[in-house]
Formats: C-alpha cells, sequence, structure tokens
C-alpha cells in the first residue's frame, strides 16, 4: 500500500504533481498516480475529498494550476480535444436531460468523435448502437423520450453510448448511485468485462472492493492511499477516513475485503473493529 505512484510501462494515464484550486480553496493538493492498461480502478473518499473535481482534470474538463496529465504518455491538453475524445469516454453522475432526444438517438451520440456529428451511421454503426442498448438492458426503451427515463436508465442508457464509442479509457462519476442493486452489479460486471481500462468513483465501499484491481482513497483533496482492495479495505483507513467502526473480513464468495459497519457507536468507542483475519 503507498501513498505515491509510479509511472510505468504499463501505464495508460498517469497525473503528476497535480494541484487544482478554485475560489482559493486547494481542492487537490499533488496527486500522483498511475493506471495501467485494462485495469478497473476505483476512487473513494468521503463526501468533498474531491473524487469529481480529480476526475474533471483527468477527461480536461478543468485545467490544473500544476501538474500534468498524461495519457499513453501524451500531456492530455496537448492533444485535440477530439483526439482525446476518440479514447476516453465519460459517464457522469448527471446528464443534461432537456433535449428531445430518444433513447437510440443518445447512445448514437457515441460514433461523433469518429465519424462527426453530422455524419449518417452505417449498418455496422446501427449494429453496435443496437448490442449496446441490449447490454444495458434498454431495448424496450429505445424509441422513449431520454428526458423522461428513470435515474437508472439514463445512466444505462450513457453507459451504452460510452460503449459505441469503443474508448481505450472509461471514466465513471458514481456510476452506480441512480440503480438498483441489480443493476448496480449487472451494470459493474458488464464494464469490467470490455476490457478497457476504466477508473470510477463510488460512494458504495463494499462494490468497489469487489469490481475494482486497485483503489485510491481521497481525503481533503490528498492521495492518502492506494493499492489493491486487500491492501486498502482496513478497519482503520474506514477510521481514519471516514470516521466509522466497521469489521472488515474476507467476502465469502470472493477473495475481497468486505465490510460490515457497527451502529451505534462512536468512532472512539472503539478503533472501528477489527483488521482483516
Amino acid at each position: 500500500m503507498s501513498k505515491a505512484s509510479h509511472t510505468t510501462s504499463k501505464s495508460l494515464l498517469t497525473a503528476e504533481h497535480l494541484t487544482w484550486c478554485t475560489d482559493g480553496n486547494v481542492i487537490l493538493d499533488d496527486i500522483n498516480l498511475a493506471v495501467n492498461h485494462q485495469s478497473f480502478t476505483g476512487i473513494l473518499g468521503p463526501n468533498g475529498a474531491g473524487k469529481s473535481s480529480l476526475l474533471r482534470c483527468l477527461y480536461r474538463f478543468v485545467k490544473p494550476e500544476q501538474g500534468v496529465v498524461r495519457f499513453d504518455n501524451q500531456d492530455i491538453w496537448q492533444l485535440h480535444a477530439n483526439d482525446y475524445a476518440k479514447h476516453v469516454a465519460v459517464v457522469l453522475q448527471e446528464a443534461p436531460s432537456h433535449f428531445n432526444l430518444t433513447v437510440y438517438d443518445v447512445v448514437a451520440l457515441g460514433l461523433i468523435p469518429h465519424k462527426g456529428l453530422f455524419s449518417t451511421a452505417n449498418k455496422s454503426d446501427e449494429e453496435k448502437i443496437a448490442q449496446a442498448i441490449t447490454q444495458v438492458g434498454l431495448t424496450h426503451k429505445v424509441q422513449q423520450s431520454f428526458e423522461h427515463l428513470s435515474g437508472g436508465e439514463k445512466q444505462r442508457a450513457l453507459i451504452a453510448r460510452a460503449i459505441v464509442q469503443s474508448p481505450k479509457l472509461l471514466l465513471m462519476d458514481e456510476p452506480t448511485s441512480h440503480l438498483d442493486v441489480r443493476y448496480q452489479i449487472q451494470i459493474m460486471e458488464l464494464v469490467k468485462s470490455l476490457g478497457i481500462t476504466v477508473i470510477a468513483s463510488f460512494h458504495d465501499l463494499n462494490l468497489a472492493s469487489a469490481m475494482c484491481d486497485n483503489l485510491m482513497v481521497l481525503n481533503q483533496g490528498k492521495l492518502v492511499v492506494q493499492g489493491t482492495p486487500q491492501e486498502v479495505i482496513t478497519a482503520k483507513m474506514l477510521s481514519d477516513v471516514f470516521g466509522v467502526c466497521a469489521h472488515v473480513e474476507q467476502h465469502p464468495q470472493h477473495n475481497v475485503p468486505h465490510i460490515s459497519y457497527y451502529y451505534g457507536y462512536k468512532q472512539d468507542d472503539t478503533h472501528s473493529g477489527d483488521e482483516h483475519a
């Protein structure tokens, strides 16, 4: 388990000394990370820790005051926006819904970085769109207005759009926040099966532990720990970062840490339960 990450030949995306401020407040403070090809990395942290801000820097929504983000060893701010979009797809917590597009139309937007805004989809494109819609379980909603979907359905449509985009890297900001348990599991298993590099922020620590190869924990804008789920998910980390008492044990089905929370305790009543066995 480490607080810093070093670039390797396996790294698809790296950040070095990344610092971002707004209104005089330091939101991200000297972040260093390296994400390997075809890995699934989860970003954890309490509200306000900087998870969404870090993702915004990684997908070029905001430019950091200091530091550099590299994709395939190239500074992302030296790349043309459309070139970056060909390789990087983004799924946010909330998406604008005040436009008259069907589910099919929204998913088809994934073609734009490759074909342009006004290009016509060919048969191969149409098959790709239909397959993505089927993968996320929205075939019965294909001609429904995106605006009238539930929050979870919108999220699934946006993930289908990302699939159509065929990226090397998928960035997701709390992708399961509007999904019921069934679709949380199905969508994360689907994303994991794509064989691409994924970076996603999570509120559900157990889901992140089960699905991710590596975890990064942010607290007050700092990257405080990163490593495998076994290295990162400990009772001490949960106490220090999240301020909760918890017991961490191996999941009965998978070789990953599973958290059980204690209720009715103050943080100093016990030192956050036990470490893993």
